[in-house]
Order: structure tokens, then C-alpha cells, then sequence
């Protein structure tokens, strides 16, 4: 009892931060009685990055708190469900899409150190993003990125319901679209100039077909980058990852074995990059256009 009231303390912090992030989102008045309390609680924790005026950086951190919280919940109430993505909870899709927003910094982050990607990303074509669920990743690459088309694909239907009532209230509605689609069922060759790829959504068997379509849909010298949990130095923290990682029907990616895929379907200058947000990246190209024009495959980078 001890042990379970000592992690019980977490879990409220959470939710006591949570509170103070929708009071301050919502302009929400909270009761007097409790204003104090719950003000004396969110000091105690040293939540100084509260005040950031970044409202995407709140609005992310809102995210993540009720996306951990509600995923808690589902695996208490239902413990004995098969791995799988199955949730239809319109909340936790929102939060759960918000909250890959953040994905978009990191690729903007690293196109900032490497001038080919970011040349990739000024020009005319698409953005793939596989496993859209509500879109807002999508969005937020068509605002970042305004010479691109993006096309968003999951083959969850009440995730692509919400995605497309946020698409038409968005100024980039002309330039996204969703497809009810799995990624191995993508047509399209040589017209993608970056695609994105959730692992911890990928799983184990759906990997190399997925990596052989996205491979013939990139343009030749087109961007993959492969995104990964991130590495988690407490054993268990790590445990949990993977044991929430595999419950929603994924697979709990490392590097390493991701780079062997990737080899294996011919791709191309393969590396890890570790932007600032809680997510790892795995780059890699498919062969690529050389400067003088002529189409040539580059040489691998080690990991």
C-alpha cells in the first residue's frame, strides 16, 4: 500500500497539472476554495515552464497528460483486450493528434541542419503522412510547408471522421487530403518528396511491405523519416513504453533494427537524429538525384 500511495502522488501531479493547463487554455474560473490548493500543488512541482509563451508548447503538454491519463484508464478498465488500435473515444483522438503536432518541429529542427531536406520541403510534391488518425500532423505540415500537398492515410474510420471536420476548419483544407487507406495499399510512385512513418504504430509484420511501398512512392532523392518512442533511461519507464506501445498494436522499434529493414529495401543514408521533443527519428532516402542531375545511388551512413 506504501509503494502504490507513493505512485498514486504521479499520477495526481499529472492530472493537478493538467487542471492548471486548462484553467489557463479554457479561461476557465477555478473555484475559490481550491484555487489556493491547487496553485500551492503546481508550485511544488516546479512547473515553471507554465508560463511559456508558446501556446502550441501548452497546448502539447495538455495533450500528452490526457492522452497518458485516458490510455491508463483504457488498460485498467479493459486489461484483458487483444493488442490493436481500437479506440473511438473522440477526446483521446484529439489529444492523442495534438499532440503529434510536435512531429512537425522535429522535422523542421532537422531541416534546419541539412539544406537538402529543407530544399525538399520548399518544392512543389507531397508529404505522406501514414497513420494520420484526426489529421492535425497533416495540418500542420500543410501550414508549415505551403508548397506541398499533404496526403494523410489511416484506415481507422472514426479517427478520419474527426480529421476531416478539422481539415474544413482550417485555412489548408485545399491542400490535404485523407484517404481511408493502409499504408501497404499506397499506388503512387516517385511523386513523394518526404513521408512520415509512426513505428510505435507500425507493427513487426506490416513493417516491410509498408517500407516497399513508401519506397516506390518517394521521389528519387525523397526524405523517410521513421519516428521512434524515445529511449527511456529507467527501467520502468522503459517497461511502460513497451508494454503501451504493444497494446495499441505496434512494435516497440530500436534503431538498429529499424536500419536493417531500411537496408534490406534498399534505402539509402540511414541515421538517427534526436530533435528536441520526445520522439526519436530514423533518416534514411531513397537514391537520389546527384547535383549534376543524373539519377545515381548514394552511399549508406553508418547509424
Amino acid at each position: 500500500m506504501d509503494r502504490i500511495r507513493r505512485l498514486s502522488v504521479s499520477v495526481e501531479a499529472l492530472a493537478a497539472l493538467g487542471a492548471e493547463l486548462r484553467l489557463r487554455q479554457d479561461r476557465l474560473e477555478c473555484d475559490p476554495q481550491l484555487r489556493p490548493l491547487l496553485t500551492e500543488a503546481v508550485r511544488t512541482l516546479d512547473a515553471r515552464w507554465l508560463e511559456h509563451k508558446d501556446v502550441n508548447e501548452r497546448a502539447a503538454a495538455l495533450a500528452l497528460i490526457r492522452t497518458v491519463l485516458r490510455q491508463s484508464l483504457d488498460m485498467l478498465e479493459n486489461p484483458a483486450r487483444s493488442p490493436g488500435w481500437i479506440c473511438e473515444d473522440s477526446q483521446v483522438l484529439q489529444t492523442q493528434g495534438q499532440l503529434s503536432r510536435i512531429v512537425v518541429r522535429g522535422i523542421a529542427a532537422l531541416a534546419n541542419e541539412r539544406p537538402e531536406l529543407a530544399a525538399a520541403l520548399r518544392q512543389p510534391g507531397v508529404f505522406l503522412d501514414v497513420g494520420t488518425g484526426v489529421g492535425w500532423l497533416a495540418i500542420e505540415a500543410a501550414r508549415t510547408w505551403p508548397a506541398l500537398r499533404v496526403v494523410g492515410l489511416d484506415p481507422w474510420e472514426p479517427a478520419l471522421e474527426l480529421a476531416r471536420r478539422n481539415r474544413a476548419q482550417s485555412e489548408v483544407a485545399d491542400r490535404v487530403e485523407f484517404r481511408p487507406q493502409r499504408v501497404e495499399q499506397l499506388e503512387e510512385t516517385a511523386i513523394v518528396n518526404l513521408a512520415w512513418l509512426p513505428g510505435p504504430f507500425i507493427a513487426r509484420e506490416a513493417l516491410d511491405q509498408a517500407l516497399a511501398s513508401v519506397h516506390r512512392a518517394l521521389a528519387p532523392g525523397g526524405w523517410l523519416i521513421f519516428g521512434l518512442a524515445a529511449s527511456a533511461e529507467d527501467p520502468l519507464e522503459e517497461a511502460l513504453v513497451r508494454l503501451r506501445i504493444t497494446r495499441s498494436g505496434g512494435h516497440p522499434w530500436s534503431p538498429e533494427e529499424v536500419t536493417e529493414h531500411l537496408r534490406r529495401r534498399d534505402f539509402t543514408e540511414m541515421e538517427t537524429f534526436l530533435p528536441r521533443i520526445p520522439v526519436r527519428f530514423v533518416i534514411a532516402r531513397r537514391a537520389g538525384i546527384t547535383r549534376a542531375g543524373s539519377c545515381e545511388p548514394r552511399q549508406q551512413s553508418p547509424v
